[in-house]
């Protein structure tokens, strides 16, 4: 009889970064000072005893720093640079309205995002790009219960390739600022006939502190 092993997945957002919001974001701004965010309501529910696994940028750098300055303890922690952020490329600190002027008023739209997930700035990647490159990772990050404090777009790509979404559904996702999502990995002992449900499960979404 197989063992049924299930690894929980806890997906942090970094908290809200200092840049004016007319403007592709920085590639790495500070966050955000005057934030009035729950650093120590967050740590309370996070386990004392997973791996934590970080985004290399400082936004994610500091939010780690704050949780464990409020508390919070690991098992483990490492950064991983394939927890970055999607590159806008040469886009980044430009105007969005001047952007969709000169840049976007052509081609296929998304409703809920600037930019197409198809779409491949100059010099950066597409959504559909950072899927594909997080796809080899998520395995790896489900092998045993984890905390990743990462990126919006990560998390979204994330969610998205665990639960069968493709890229532009994955791009429909709410993810805020200092939020939480969790999802439970079923490595074994899961059934495999048709319709069995998959192997992971969204346990909770968007938890904001």
């Amino acid at each position: 009889m197989t063992t049924l092993i299930i690894n929980q997945l806890i997906l942090i957002r970094h908290a809200r970064t200092d840049y004016d919001r007319s403007y592709v974001p920085p590639v790495n701004p500070p966050l955000d000072k005057t934030a009035n965010h729950d650093y120590a309501a967050m740590q309370a529910c996070l386990p004392n005893d997973y791996r934590w696994i970080i985004s290399p940028l400082k936004r994610c750098q500091d939010t780690a720093d704050q949780l464990i300055r409020h508390g919070a303890s690991y098992a483990s922690k490492q950064d991983d640079p394939r927890l970055q952020e999607q590159s806008y490329g040469q886009w980044h600190e430009q105007n969005v309205s001047t952007l969709w002027q000169d840049e976007l008023s052509h081609g296929d739209k998304h409703n809920w995002h600037f930019i197409h997930p198809d779409r491949i700035p100059p010099d950066g990647e597409s959504f559909a790009q950072v899927m594909a490159r997080l796809a080899p990772a998520l395995p790896e990050y489900a092998a045993k219960h984890t905390v990743l404090v990462t990126h919006g777009m990560v998390i979204r790509a994330l969610i998205g390739l665990a639960m069968g979404m493709t890229a532009d559904q994955a791009l429909t996702l709410d993810i805020a600022p200092l939020s939480m999502t969790g999802l439970s990995h079923m490595a074994s002992g899961a059934a495999t006939t048709p319709g069995n449900g998959g192997r992971w499960q969204l346990n909770y979404l968007n938890r904001g502190f």
